[in-house]
């Protein structure tokens, strides 16, 4: 702090300023002096007149009250402290009211200091205020995408320090080219943006998806890429969202500057990679699968949007009681997402609002949660289901092999999932025509008829009046007996057929059991020496249907020519069966 000193000596030629206190002319070596000693004599100043004494209230005048506004003067105690040296500025500091003080420093009187936590404390809340306010109109989902893996929740099988395989590319620095495959909601766009930042300093992102990417757009990411890479020595990150969508022409185009590394190809998609995309688009790039969320895990994103939510209210939107949730309740919108944390918190966002309005300070528990759910929308209470997608082939998958193992609660279960996911009835009847043939066969020939009785059901009723004639026959089909002694038989001869074994595709149909239409056909030998088997006792008479030539070329015909054998079943013993 910058200090005057006041025993300057007299000099004629000394500059003059004028006192702040008595407008008269000092030397500019004596002013702190004469400022001291002019704020030391008492002026009268108009006050209220005290009622027993009548004395005229008088006040003393500092330097401080009269350089200083109100709003800037110190309070009483704090004015009258004692003498003492600060030993962080090396100053002095007087007292401004005593009548005995010979002060050899003037020292400038700064401002009342709040403590440094209270600053702190409020800055934060400052902040933290304004931040709220930014994203207080974006969905619960956007408020909660972490910002570091830190806070990255699930997918441990890939990011775990031990033996994540993706997180031994991030350890070094490194983004391969990858397609990151999982069912929605599981984190694919933060993973791809928060892999970037972990290694922000050589690598640049840029988004888009393949719904609006057109291939102009993709040539100019190209192009931009190698510029960016001469300019600043860092490599273009394509994150595609949805990359299934792409037709070939826009995945081959992609190929040679992933080959390359003109950029660094991530894609996200909900489908499987091997029926979508190229394999030549896939042989360059990772493949990692992400998996939906553990309950555990939903569980934590859960309680962080509450804490969010809980701000919000406090703070934004002024509700006095803070949204509640009992463990149950939580259970409760974890089992409705199934898996899926988007629409978990879509749920949790969903119970928020309509209790936003309530005056009331309670704990909602699951029955509570299932009715605001239940009243607001019936999204809640959907099952996963993608009929165009793979799960529409895992689970018809899994009813066909349920009907096969003759389960028929499981088989119910399946059939259930499909019809209230979406899936189309006809679908279904078509595939319970083939499991009557297929898994049932001759072991019960009045199946194959109920099947195709249900399909006309549908075709005549519609759902939901048909949905009992898919139960029944579904039911039906997975209590009957089975027997794949027909579809063994007819596998084995189509791949022998495929192989020509025997020669059995190209040899010649005998001449005996050709039809003879014509009298020049006859001529020829058609129809020559058939044994019309009807026209024998118990129509058994001694005839051979396969050519000569197949019959020639089998070292065992009676064998090597049965397909089938008479046994329903094969002659494994499952193990597993001994426990």
């Amino acid at each position: 702090m910058k200090r005057f000193n006041t025993k300057g000596t007299n000099n004629s030629n000394e500059q003059k300023i004028s006192c702040p206190i008595c407008s008269k002319l000092v030397p500019f070596s004596t002013i702190n002096s004469h400022i001291d000693l002019c704020s030391q004599r008492p002026s009268l100043k108009q006050s209220n007149h005290d009622s027993n004494e009548g004395e005229v209230k008088t006040e003393k005048r500092s330097v401080s009250s009269l350089l200083m506004g109100p709003s800037q003067k110190r309070s009483k105690t704090q004015l009258h402290s004692t003498q003492h040296h600060d030993s962080s500025n090396n100053s002095t500091v007087i007292d401004l009211d005593d009548d005995n003080v010979e002060s050899k420093h003037f020292v400038k009187e700064e401002p009342l200091e709040q403590p440094a936590n209270f600053k702190k404390s409020n800055d934060e809340d400052i902040n933290n205020t304004r931040y709220l306010q930014k994203i207080s109109h974006l969905p619960l989902s956007e408020k909660l995408r972490p910002k570091t893996l830190l806070e990255y929740v699930g997918q441990q099988h890939i990011l775990s320090q031990k033996n994540g395989s993706l997180y031994k590319y991030i350890e070094q620095g490194i983004i391969p080219s990858m397609i990151l495959w999982g069912p929605p909601g599981v984190g694919k766009t933060s993973l791809a943006r928060l892999l970037t930042k972990a290694v922000t300093t050589r690598y640049y992102m840029i988004e888009t998806s393949a719904t609006k990417a057109n291939t102009q757009e993709l040539r100019g990411i190209f192009e931009k890429s190698k510029s960016e890479f001469k300019l600043t020595k860092r490599r273009i990150i394509l994150f595609i969202d949805e990359i299934h969508r792409f037709n070939k022409v826009q995945q081959d185009l992609l190929l040679p500057h992933v080959e390359s590394g003109d950029i660094i190809l991530i894609g996200a998609t909900t489908e499987n990679p091997s029926f979508q995309l190229n394999n030549a688009l896939i042989s360059r790039c990772h493949v990692f699968v992400l998996e939906k969320l553990k309950p555990n895990e939903t569980m934590l994103v859960l309680s962080r949007g509450i804490a969010l939510l809980n701000k919000l209210r406090k703070f934004i939107w002024k509700v006095n009681s803070p949204l509640k949730i009992s463990r149950e309740g939580l259970n409760y919108i974890v089992d409705v997402s199934i898996g899926d944390t988007r629409r978990a918190l879509n749920l949790l966002e969903m119970v928020e609002i309509s209790t936003r309005t309530s005056k009331e300070d309670k704990t909602f528990d699951a029955d509570t949660i299932r009715d605001i759910i239940k009243n607001n929308s019936s999204n809640g209470f959907n099952t996963y289901y993608d009929p165009k997608g793979d799960n529409h082939y895992d689970t018809i998958s899994a009813f066909h092999k349920a009907v096969r193992g003759s389960d028929e609660n499981a088989s119910l279960y399946y059939l259930g999932r499909m019809l209230k996911g979406g899936e189309d009835p006809l679908y279904i009847a078509r595939r319970m025509i083939r499991i009557a043939s297929e898994d049932i066969g001759i072991r019960d020939n009045s199946m194959l008829p109920l099947a195709v009785a249900a399909h006309d059901t549908v075709m005549k009723l519609g759902l939901p009046e048909a949905d009992m004639a898919l139960v029944q026959c579904c039911v039906a089909l997975a209590r009957a007996p089975k027997s794949v002694e027909i579809y063994r038989a007819w596998k084995e001869l189509k791949s022998m057929l495929d192989e020509n074994k025997f020669g059995l595709s190209s040899s010649e149909i005998p001449m005996h059991i050709r039809n003879a239409p014509t009298r020049l056909m006859e001529e020829l030998g058609y129809h020559k020496g058939y044994k019309y088997n009807p026209g024998f006792k118990d129509g058994l008479c001694k005839q051979e249907y396969f050519p000569q030539e197949v019959l020639d070329r089998c070292k065992d015909p009676g064998k090597d020519l049965k397909f089938l054998t008479g046994e329903p079943f094969g002659n494994k013993i499952d193990p597993d069966l001994k426990n």
